[in-house]
């Protein structure tokens, strides 16, 4: 089947003016809001007033695109598609502005797809009446990472409730949620088939936040929150989905498999952006170099950007088969695998090239270079990614290749 990412005149112009804009907001914003360790409001404020988005897709959330022009898109305009540019284009600006547009979060896509009919229209039905802000993922704990199932977060039925204990880390939105979606297990004998779903409400009895926000190397301006849920009692209609249903593990990592093309195209943005500012920087500088140092050097750059072009066309077909609606596993994870680590490369490899400069707080270079360390690592590492793409083509056989 022909795969087509040609988009039509009103999408073009979409993605044109989030360019333009991310550059001027998100490049005026980037070095305030990673002192800052978030995006202070009165940046927020300046930031979105001239945003020509609603919101973006970036986590696999339906969202309107147009604010103040009507872009014409069409059903042809896949929004995963599309989705995966507008992802790379904010993060080309400043991964700052992603979190302006991420919407209600993942946590509100488990909820779509495990969710009773009832639940989606509380959980999901309330952040789209404006009830609730956003939403929290909470899966990562101290000893577990990729390896979910080794989850130690337990929940226990006692009646008409579940009470939950146990320790989460780096939970997306954290203490800005409004409501925090919790992976805990029921039976630790079951692996990954005793895990389930919870949502545990912000100001919930029960749950603590010890450390609003990690201190990490890159991405401060995002917020990751650690968690105690110490007897947290939670209504038996807080567990998504029904209880007895063992495979909601598998569905709910699903969720990964649509928001990882959108992930890694941040990656790519960010790599992008290194890229191009360096290549600018040192356009600048030609004069201090020889002629066959600037071939060399220019060659260098020219091979950095083929190979990102090879990530874009890897990541934009995982988001095509999702507007597809066909499976994505391999794809999304095989282009998470080659880009991430490509992306890293060539954000060190840019901060090199400009020598101290690269070093400096003076240039933006040195940011990316701490942002880009966490790509290969969240939703899911690369060599997990790399183990899913083997699986899959044992699983598929020749037709997998």
């Amino acid at each position: 089947m022909t795969v087509s990412f040609d988009l039509n005149p009103g999408a073009r112009a979409l993605l044109s003016d989030v360019r333009d804009w991310a550059l001027a907001e998100g490049r005026a914003i980037a070095r305030e809001s990673d002192d800052a360790h978030s995006v202070p409001d009165h940046l927020a404020t300046r930031a979105m007033k001239t945003c020509p988005l609603d919101a973006s897709p970036l986590l696999g959330v339906a969202v309107d695109f147009g604010v103040d022009r009507d872009y014409a898109l069409s059903e042809r305009d896949g929004s995963s598609t599309i989705g995966v540019r507008v992802s790379e284009l904010a993060a080309y600006g400043d991964i700052s502005l992603v979190l302006l547009l991420k919407g209600a979060g993942i946590g509100a896509r488990v909820v779509d797809l495990l969710g009773t009919d009832e639940q989606i229209d509380r959980w999901s039905g309330g952040i789209a009446r404006g009830e609730y802000r956003g939403t929290g993922f909470a899966l990562t704990e101290p000893n577990c990472g990729s390896d979910a199932i080794a989850l130690t977060t337990s929940a226990v039925r006692d009646g008409d409730n579940w009470v939950l204990n146990g320790t989460k880390i780096f939970c997306s939105n954290g203490y800005l949620a409004d409501f925090i979606v919790v992976f805990a297990t029921v039976d630790r004998s079951l692996g990954h088939r005793g895990i389930r779903a919870f949502v545990v409400p912000r100001h919930h009895p029960g749950l603590s936040i010890p450390r609003a926000n990690e201190e990490k190397l890159g991405v401060r301006s995002m917020v990751t929150s650690q968690l105690t849920l110490e007897n947290v009692v939670l209504p038996a209609n807080h567990c998504l989905g029904d209880p007895a249903r063992e495979d909601g593990f598998r569905t709910a990592m699903q969720t990964l498999n649509s928001t990882r093309p959108h992930a890694t195209s941040l990656a790519l943005g960010i790599a992008q952006a290194a890229h191009d500012y360096a290549r600018e920087y040192l356009d600048e500088h030609r004069d201090g170099f020889t002629a066959r140092r600037w071939g060399r050097v220019d060659d260098e750059l020219r091979r950095m950007n083929a190979a990102l072009d090879r990530g874009r066309l890897l990541i934009g077909r995982a988001a095509w088969l999702q507007d597809q609606g066909r499976d994505n596993a391999k794809e999304s994870s095989a282009a998470k695998a080659y880009t991430c680590p490509i992306a890293e490369q060539v954000c060190a490899r840019t901060l090199l090239l400009m020598g101290a400069d690269g070093y400096s707080k003076d240039h933006l270079v040195e940011k990316w270079y701490r942002d880009i360390k966490i790509m290969d690592i969240w939703e899911g590492s690369g060599n997990i990614q790399k183990l899913t793409v083997s699986r899959q083509l044992q699983h598929h056989g020749p037709r997998g290749l």
